[in-house]
């Protein structure tokens, strides 16, 4: 590659590796705030697998508790809230007739909270996120990498580094949210709460 190339494929990884995790990360701990139960269940899991131990990629797949929080969270509050694409070729969408070059606007922010397809569709449910349920689901109710040829590239390391971010952290630190503030959406780039979002850390014995 040339030294632009390098250049650009470092500050992409850079920004689009370290933003949307940092903003996932920041919304999961945000529902597990709000939702004590969950966050319980959350932290008796990472005691039970983990044992104090530092966590490894090895034991991830028995986070069960934790994959289905991260599922979920995604489906909430995508980090990459809207996606474009553009047509080819004219085509026909539901009657509506797309000429060729328009662009058309799919937001998982919207479509993951389609009550076709989830039950109680604006409530931090985990436990929906079973085996069946997610077999039953339809190709694109549920997209937070995107989907088709242009799908997310790092899908497969974001998933496995924001399950090690919350385990890590999880381990020794529970959240509590301040009451006093107010979460408004803030849809930029990348899905940001607008004004931050300040939290309570509680070391964990």
């Amino acid at each position: 590659m040339t030294d632009r190339q390098v250049r650009d494929e470092a500050i992409t990884l850079f920004a689009a590796g370290h933003e949307t995790t940092a903003m996932a990360l920041t919304w999961i701990w945000y529902l597990l705030a709000t939702h004590p139960e969950a966050q319980t269940r959350f932290h008796t899991e990472l005691d039970a697998t983990l044992g104090g131990r530092t966590p490894t990629p090895e034991v991830l797949p028995n986070l069960t508790c934790t994959e289905r929080i991260l599922t979920e969270s995604m489906r909430l509050y995508p980090p990459i809230w809207s996606t474009g694409r553009m047509t080819f070729e004219p085509i026909t969408l539901r009657g509506y007739e797309i000429p060729a070059g328009a662009f058309l606007i799919a937001p998982p922010l919207v479509i993951q909270r389609d009550p076709r397809w989830f039950d109680d569709p604006l409530a931090f449910h985990p436990d929906r996120w079973t085996a069946e349920f997610k077999e039953q689901l339809p190709r694109f109710a549920y997209y937070p990498f995107g989907g088709g040829p242009r799908i997310c590239i790092g899908d497969g390391f974001a998933w496995m580094e924001a399950m090690l971010i919350l385990a890590t952290l999880g381990r020794k630190w529970a959240m509590r949210h301040d009451p006093g503030h107010q979460i408004e959406l803030l849809p930029l780039v990348s899905l940001r709460p607008k004004g931050g979002m300040p939290m309570f850390l509680e070391q964990r014995c």
